[in-house]
């Protein structure tokens, strides 16, 4: 999570700014799936953050980061399920050979999800031609280059291989994390080819698959689905208000406010923080990502998820929501946290915290003691 919404500010003050639009369809290019559905039910889940994922650079995966007792004390939070994002450079030689490290602990991921009666979703989170915020080190190229394309397919289709005797009703996949195009077509057309490849060999896992722009819930309109499939999980992230949600997080757009806010209401009470924005279209974009937040306001942008989901008969779940801790009062970190949890029930969202205990943290990264969020978000 360090360092990722950079871009998903910007895309996220954009969608505050503007009406949803576009037609949401499903993708008629592909053979039609007719599956019948496997039972794969999501309530409340946590996200493992920086195990098998974003360990930062040069950093290699900690065997002991994740235990058993981590899944344990996940099941005795209340929860009913675990997101465990993986990264291609943490899991895969550049031959894309395997790293035994990477793949012992996915495997013990399983047996722990299996053994604590918890499910698991096995999300693809970076891939060496994509990073969701661009942290690779290098241009992203997974929509320019064929190739990237080429090997995307191969890494889940190795995935898939690992997993495959997994029951269908315990593990689910994730496509890719956060996407972002300029064109959302690039984005329907790979999830096309990548869809096609797994269900060649699994026609009922559950697949989810996440919309154009970090995932966030305006861009759901252009997502196209896979036609006839309804072991298909639709998923959006939510971070709004984010000068609430990133409270002086030192990667986020607003990291340089160092005033007032609060929630529910006005959340950025010093307005002449915007005359220090020197760029027009920084400004207005910042601007948009501010005002009156409530409930309300939260719930309308995640209905546009949730009416398509609905159009095409899928569920829908949240995959990512928090609120970085560290500098934002108890108080509106609370309230934040009840309103949208009011909101996923109202709704009948299920939803998985970002994240367990690193950044986002609902418990204690030494003991596991739960904090204050741990029992608003599992129940």
């Amino acid at each position: 999570m360090n360092n990722k919404f950079l871009g998903l500010i910007l895309g996220a003050g954009v969608a505050a700014m503007t009406s949803c639009g576009g037609n949401a369809g499903q993708n008629t290019t592909e053979p039609a799936s007719d599956s019948t559905s496997t039972e794969f039910t999501l309530n409340r889940g946590v996200n493992l953050d920086h195990w098998l994922s974003q360990r930062g650079e040069g950093v290699d995966i900690d065997p002991n980061y994740i235990s058993k007792k981590d899944f344990e004390t996940i099941k005795k939070l209340g929860f009913d399920f675990v997101r465990v994002p993986i990264e291609e450079q943490l899991m895969y030689n550049t031959d894309l050979t395997r790293r035994k490290i990477g793949f012992d602990l996915l495997d013990s991921a399983v047996k722990w999800s299996d053994e604590t009666g918890l499910k698991m979703i096995c999300d693809l989170h970076i891939i060496r031609s994509f990073h969701f915020n661009s942290e690779n080190g290098e241009a992203n190229t997974l929509f320019e280059k064929e190739e990237a394309q080429e090997n995307f397919v191969k890494v889940w289709l190795d995935i898939q291989d690992f997993l495959k005797n997994t029951p269908e009703d315990k593990v689910a996949y994730e496509l890719l994390n956060e996407v972002t195009t300029q064109d959302p077509e690039n984005w329907n057309k790979l999830i096309a080819k990548v869809h096609k490849a797994i269900r060649a060999n699994e026609p009922t896992r559950k697949i989810i698959i996440g919309s154009n722009h970090w995932q966030i819930p305006s861009t759901f309109p252009d997502l196209k689905v896979p036609e006839n499939d309804k072991n298909l999980i639709l998923s959006f992230h939510y971070y709004n208000p984010n000068v609430i949600t990133h409270y002086q997080a030192s990667w986020a757009e607003f990291k340089d406010y160092k005033g007032k806010i609060q929630y529910p209401g006005d959340v950025l009470l010093d307005k002449d923080y915007f005359n220090t924005v020197a760029d027009e279209n920084v400004r207005e974009i910042r601007k948009g990502m501010c005002g009156e937040w409530n409930a309300e306001r939260m719930e309308k942008e995640i209905l546009i998820a949730k009416n398509v989901a609905d159009s095409l008969g899928l569920p829908l779940f949240c995959g990512e929501f928090g609120v970085y801790p560290y500098h934002v009062s108890p108080e509106i970190r609370i309230k934040w946290y009840e309103d949208i949890m009011d909101v996923f029930r109202k709704n009948n969202i299920s939803c998985c915290h970002w994240g367990w205990k690193n950044d986002f943290p609902c418990v204690d990264e030494k003991t596991l003691e739960p904090n204050a969020i741990a029992p608003i978000i599992a129940k």
